[in-house]
């Protein structure tokens, strides 16, 4: 909404509504190449609940972590990179010293976001926790995209779509609070109870009804654009599954879903884990980095045609 809240380098966040998706995997592998591509990268492992982004990158145990600037060790963020093996890009750890450090208060989420914006790198990638605590959504939210990680199974299609409506729920509400919409803002608490198609049944009534507020609302939807990447493909069927979502998040959600693109089962992605080898750097010719790599390049050719960002779709 206001200027500070607008993109002004390149941030990507890869979150999940699941553990088990790879959501890390592909982080660390989309954080390699923006590394190699610009030269100047920042990996930021904000999974407050369980960091392991340093251990896919292949980085020995640093003296500084993010928790050492939210407990306000470090005044800056950036003082609290470190270096890793891998061209141009540096990684700001996550701390698992820290028992409370997933729970953060509004103020210090806030001190987060601005310094994130404020990291002097061309680009930043977030690796963040699963779920949809509001910690998580905010920082999905201000990145350009937000990258949401799936895989082909029930439970994690499921729990993708809920991330996604969680998200669509956090946009209207701010919007109604900092627009002084009170009506508004008490009637979606109520419908993002009642499930995917209240939300639709509710987005339906204010488009229909037209006027400032609705277009106030949807205008901030249609500003939010996640990026989908399906992990872990095996079949044909697999390939069909992330068109499929944005047909539903279309039409649930008022969401425009980008397909970014699919990543097919590798076995050997579990051995580079074992080992703590970096898989994009073992494996650089395998069909799964061969996309990774792609999806990256995808992102920056998107980054380069609109280089003048459109409002942040959220106000934190």
């Amino acid at each position: 909404m206001t200027e500070d809240l607008k993109p002004q380098k390149i941030i990507w966040a890869v979150g999940g509504g699941k553990g088990g998706t790879g959501k890390s995997f592909l982080a660390a592998g989309l954080a390699v190449a923006l590394g190699a591509r610009t030269g100047d990268a920042i990996a930021i492992d904000a999974d407050l609940g369980g960091p392991n982004l340093h251990t896919l990158l292949g980085t020995q145990n640093g003296a500084r972590d993010l928790g050492d600037f939210i407990n306000n060790t470090f005044a800056r963020l950036e003082d609290v990179a470190g270096p890793t093996p891998h061209a141009g890009l540096r990684l700001i750890r996550g701390s698992d010293s820290d028992l409370f450090l997933s729970n953060l208060g509004h103020a210090k989420k806030l001190r987060l976001i601005r310094q994130v914006r404020s990291l002097r790198a061309a680009g930043i990638i977030i690796d963040l926790g699963t779920g949809s605590a509001y910690n998580t959504l905010d920082l999905f939210l201000i990145a350009r995209p937000g990258i949401l990680v799936v895989t082909p199974e029930p439970t994690s299609v499921e729990n993708a779509y809920f991330f996604l409506r969680s998200c669509a729920g956090r946009i209207l509400r701010m919007y109604a609070q900092y627009f002084k919409m009170s009506r508004l803002a008490d009637r979606l608490a109520k419908e993002l109870e009642g499930g995917a198609r209240t939300l639709r049944a509710f987005l339906e009534e204010l488009r229909a009804a037209g006027g400032p507020e609705a277009g106030v609302l949807l205008t901030a939807l249609r500003n939010f654009r996640p990026a989908l990447v399906v992990n872990k493909a095996r079949t044909d069927k697999d390939l069909l599954l992330g068109r499929s979502m944005a047909d539903v998040a279309a039409k649930y959600f008022f969401i425009n879903v980008d397909v970014l693109d699919t990543v097919p089962f590798d076995e050997r992605v579990h051995w580079s884990l074992l080992k703590r080898v970096p898989f994009m750097s073992e494996f650089p010719g395998s069909p799964a980095a061969r996309v990774i790599a792609a999806a990256a390049e995808k992102l920056l050719a998107a980054e380069a045609e609109n280089r003048q960002p459109a409002p942040a779709a959220g106000v934190v």
